[in-house]
């Protein structure tokens, strides 16, 4: 038996010149990548979670030299909003990378699997945006296209 498995996502060549991130969420992630810690991979990365209130919550990625010890802008900032608000839904997550020429870096496979596990929580998807510092942005509604035969309890 042969299956197919599709997903689909949306691509901008130049978010900035759209309403897609608001202003406010873009000030936001800029001024958070210069708190990320890493100076093992000079990688930096932010991320911002919108609560269904409107409440966001912020990360940034923290290396360790016990790699794997740190942990990643999205994983950070959503475990934080589930801390802070676990009976509220996850309406929206953004990850900026700082870099200015390639597309944005998609989460690790930790990480997709904390957003995956956010979704089942919450018994609803949310919109995620990937986003390079300058234009490029993906916009996915729902993780399960990043993640398609993730880890589930057992229903």
């Amino acid at each position: 038996m042969e299956k197919q498995l599709t997903f689909s996502y949306h691509s901008y060549e130049n978010w900035r010149q759209t309403e897609l991130i608001p202003k406010d969420v873009q000030k936001k992630l800029e001024a958070l990548l210069e708190t990320a810690y890493a100076p093992y991979s000079n990688y930096p990365v932010s991320s911002v979670v919108i609560m269904e209130s409107g409440a966001q919550v912020v990360g940034s990625n923290q290396e360790n030299a016990a790699y794997p010890d740190g942990l990643c802008a999205e994983r950070v900032s959503v475990l934080a909003a589930k801390a802070a608000y676990p009976n509220q839904r996850i309406a929206a997550v953004y990850i900026m990378t700082a870099e200015e020429q390639r597309s944005p870096a998609a989460p690790c496979g930790s990480c997709r699997q904390v957003l995956h596990e956010a979704e089942l929580r919450q018994n609803e998807s949310f919109d995620l945006y990937l986003l390079n510092k300058t234009n490029v942005a993906l916009e996915f509604k729902g993780v399960q296209g990043l993640l398609p035969f993730s880890f589930t309890l057992p229903k």
